[in-house]
């Protein structure tokens, strides 16, 4: 659109004007535009199909047990007219409700779990396909709605490209498969946007379909993640943008005030109201509780290891470059050149466009990322929690390439130019393919690819490797038919609980919570292992241990599965335990030599063994072989007790008993290292008052 004053009469299209002069040449630009929009249609319902059978049965994580369980508390508050109130923290069909849940809103579990219910698909095994299925949906909803917002600002060419970049991103068709939690609100947040432009450009007399867009969407985003409460702070600002900037349609803003006011009305009030009667946490107090949960979501008060540029950090302490690098890393090359070339010829052609219109879509889009940044957010898992940016960037990506192809003219430029798209996403998606269902998990070429990111950043970070890992154990090991309770170690145990009890019922097992690197301190038989919350360097040195299965992406194992009946590393351990150093110092060696597993965990406690034995050399060896990763407290722990040992055994005191201390400092109040340095001391004091030859 030309730069010109809006006024009641102005259309809604933001077409590129057409001379109207030239009869045949807008006949066929209509007939072009109605070939592209049913062009775009038909992509829309293959999208939805092919993520419908391409995702059916994918993985899930222990967040979405969470999630799933605190939507059954939330139904059951309904069911009980407001009684049950287990979504605070109680017990909800056995499974515990974790009390920060009740600060997530529940539109999406409401539609989910209600679902489940009156089908009855909650009590078998796929319980979880169904979310995804309503999950996939909203995935395409984002789709749409962020192509139908491109064509608002330049045509259905835009559209398409908008659409095709957004589902090709191997990112974001892989969060579509089973993310309930950022998807739903990516949808909700640009569907949102859609409805805003809208409500804007038939300013001053927007209509009640409009608003009732508005209402809904900023509503159900809102009740996804309270952060969607921004939406309504851009809506009033552009607001007050348009009718400043333009004398008419404030003149005829005043004139029509009363049903403006009414509308804008039902948007916050009746979009609020809608919030609160759907989460039963505002419901209980729908003003206090609403600013409660506004406060925790600035700073999510949750600590979680995280890899980084291959170093291990926390989630409450992420550089300011965090998200920004990781979009860098895992978005492919040819978007991210398209995403920079789009956003010169979208700035290039704003003269064309409503600026105003632009500037609403870049705030949108950019201000989430800024506000996290100089906030210092907690942030963890990769860019999932801004998913519902990434529209945004697409959208500007995507009419940018549609400038180009306007620029080549010609049709068999055009269609020359689409191959070269192709092209430039052909590595991208053939990675996808043999790698599906993990297309979250992909990096280009700026990291490395996969292989080498693996070392640097969280790759698998929901654990979706988990399931086809427990299917080769379950379909390859006796443990279904086993008349035996079966031990299994997982860090995962939520899922791997929930997985083999819905998939496997006649199974009799139980799980254990094992970190990968202290495996050797529980007993168990079978052991299933995903590589998070493994540091950078111990999983390049260390992972895997030999393993009998495993998943693999990108012909990497991810998530591994260890049998093992002799344990000999567990039995070290108890000998060790009840002091017998001896025999835990052979059943250590005979592990390692059988097993050929170099499992730097264990060499905290041979620290100890060794120096008990006044084997001090290698007690000093392998303390400091396990100091050298930093694994857990406990390892430290013991690595510093086997140092006191070794060093005290080599009369050198002054380093026993400072190593001792840091023990001490470590563990408080574990008593080992308080014995061992108080019997250091003794001999200390014996040593020093001898006679001197």
């Amino acid at each position: 659109m030309k730069n010109k004053k809006v006024t009641a009469a102005e259309t809604t299209s933001h077409q590129p004007v057409t001379d109207t002069t030239h009869p045949p040449a807008k006949a066929t630009s209509q007939k072009t535009n109605a070939l592209l929009k049913k062009i775009f249609l038909l992509s829309i319902v293959g999208m939805l199909l092919t993520v419908w059978i391409s995702g059916f049965n994918t993985g899930f994580h222990c967040d979405e047990i969470d999630m799933n369980n605190y939507g059954k508390a939330n139904y059951a508050y309904y069911m009980s007219g407001g009684k049950d109130t287990s979504f605070l923290k109680s017990k909800v069909e056995g499974a515990e409700v974790d009390s920060m849940l009740r600060y997530y809103g529940s539109a999406f579990e409401v539609i989910a779990v209600g679902v489940n219910k009156v089908t009855g698909l909650d009590k078998g095994a796929h319980e979880f396909a169904t979310r995804h299925i309503i999950n996939q949906i909203f995935g395409i909803l984002a789709i749409f709605f962020a192509g139908l917002t491109a064509k608002k600002i330049a045509g259905w060419r835009a559209a398409l490209f908008t659409s095709w970049l957004l589902f090709l991103t191997p990112s974001f068709f892989g969060h579509i498969l089973f993310n309930t939690k950022d998807i739903p609100f990516c949808a909700g947040y640009i569907a949102t946007i859609y409805f805003m432009i809208d409500f804007l450009q038939s300013l001053p007399t927007p209509s009640w379909k409009t608003t009732v867009g508005v209402m809904v969407s900023f509503a159900f985003t809102t009740n996804t993640r309270i952060g969607g409460v921004l939406l309504i702070g851009y809506l009033f600002l552009f607001l007050a943008l348009y009718i400043l900037l333009n004398k008419d349609l404030r003149t005829n803003a005043i004139e029509n005030i009363k049903g403006l006011t009414l509308k804008l009305t039902a948007i916050t009030l009746g979009g609020y109201a809608l919030v609160v009667i759907t989460w039963p946490y505002l419901l209980l107090s729908p003003i206090n509780n609403f600013f409660t949960t506004l406060g925790i979501s600035k700073k999510f008060p949750l600590k979680i290891n995280i890899n980084f540029e291959g170093n291990a950090i926390n989630s409450l302490e992420v550089p300011a470059n965090y998200i920004p690098k990781y979009m860098l890393v895992t978005i492919p090359v040819f978007i991210i050149v398209s995403i920079l070339v789009g956003a010169v010829l979208f700035i290039k052609k704003s003269r064309e466009y409503d600026w105003r219109i632009g500037l609403l879509l870049v705030i949108s889009t950019f201000f989430p990322i800024f506000y996290a940044i100089v906030t210092n957010a907690a942030l963890y898992s990769g860019w999932r929690h801004f998913l519902f940016i990434y529209p945004g960037i697409c959208l500007i990506a995507g009419i940018g390439l549609s400038e180009i192809t306007k620029f080549l003219r010609k049709p068999a430029f055009q269609y020359a130019f689409v191959a070269v798209c192709l092209a430039g996403m052909f590595k991208p998606i053939a990675w996808c393919i043999k790698n599906h269902p993990y297309e979250y998990t992909y990096f280009n070429e700026f990291a490395g690819g996969f292989s080498k990111a693996f070392y640097q950043y969280d790759t698998d970070y929901w654990e979706i490797t988990m399931k086809n890992a427990i299917d080769k154990m379950m379909k390859n090991e006796p443990i279904e038919h086993s008349k035996d309770t079966t031990i299994i170690a997982s860090n995962a145990t939520a899922f791997t609980t929930y997985y083999i009890r819905h998939n496997y019922p006649k199974t009799k097992f139980k799980v254990i919570g094992s970190g990968y690197t202290m495996r050797n301190s529980n007993y168990w038989t079978y052991a299933i292992f995903n590589s998070l919350f493994v540091k950078p360097d111990y999983l390049e040195n260390c992972f895997p241990p030999p393993h009998n299965y495993s998943e693999d992406i990108d012909n990497i194992p991810v998530t591994i599965v260890i049998k093992d009946t002799a344990r000999l590393d567990w039995k070290a351990a108890i000998a060790l335990k009840n002091s017998k150093h001896q025999e835990a110092d052979s059943l250590y060696s005979l592990y390692i030599k059988t097993t050929k597993d170099d499992n730097v965990g264990l060499y905290s406690y041979l620290s100890v063994i060794k120096g008990s034995l006044n084997m001090n050399d290698d007690a000093i060896k392998y303390a400091n072989k396990a100091l050298e990763y930093h694994l857990s407290p406990l390892l430290d722990y013991n690595a510093y007790c086997g140092l006191g040992i070794a060093y005290a055994n080599k009369r050198d005191f002054k380093l026993s008993i400072e190593y001792l201390k840091k023990a001490r400092t470590i563990m408080p109040a574990e008593a080992a290292a308080k014995d061992i340095l108080t019997q250091v001391i003794n001999l200390q004091r014996t040593i020093s008052t001898q006679p001197q030859n």
